[in-house]
């Protein structure tokens, strides 16, 4: 059990790279074959491709995105498993970010753009799966930065101030 309690985060990630890369398989093949699919009055399923970063910054540099990329992802997984269990909201977050991350990385390394596929009225640009699980991530860590005391952090004897 402690394994798990440890590890667990790796688990979200595994889980966020298979469901970004299942979601994309799938579109790429109904989609590319049916076009767009609208679903209700929210959401439409339209493939499209960007070759840049969010909001289509840094048209073109998709494959040495990709592997700058892979390096952040693998700097915010090694901080992710020296954090303590303790600190479990910022631990999902990053794993929901690194996940996404991977994610999106395998398309900027192997094809040089990214497939986005979920379309709504209220948000400017199509997005994925990934996108989705690295802003969800990013508002967790929020989250764990303000709700959250790393262990420890209240038991230190507070700091004498000097007399003037």
């Amino acid at each position: 059990m402690n394994l798990l309690r440890q590890w667990w985060p790796l688990l979200v990630v595994a889980l966020a790279f298979l469901a970004d890369r299942l979601s994309k398989w799938w579109v790429a093949g109904y989609l590319a074959a049916q076009g767009p699919v609208r679903i209700g009055a929210w959401l439409t399923l339209r493939e499209t491709y960007n070759q840049g970063l969010a909001f289509g910054l840094l048209q073109g540099t998709g494959s040495l995105m990709g592997w700058l990329t892979l390096l952040i992802a693998a700097l915010l997984l090694f901080y992710l498993v020296q954090l303590p269990p303790e600190m479990w909201l910022m631990r999902l977050g990053l794993a929901l970010i690194v996940g996404g991350a991977l994610g999106n990385m395998v398309d900027r390394i192997f094809s040089g753009r990214v497939l986005d596929f979920f379309e709504t009225p209220f948000r400017q640009g199509i997005f994925n799966v990934a996108d989705i699980c690295i802003n969800v991530g990013a508002l967790i860590c929020l989250a764990g930065i303000l709700l959250q005391k790393p262990a420890g952090a209240g038991s230190l004897p507070p700091e004498e101030v000097p007399p003037l």
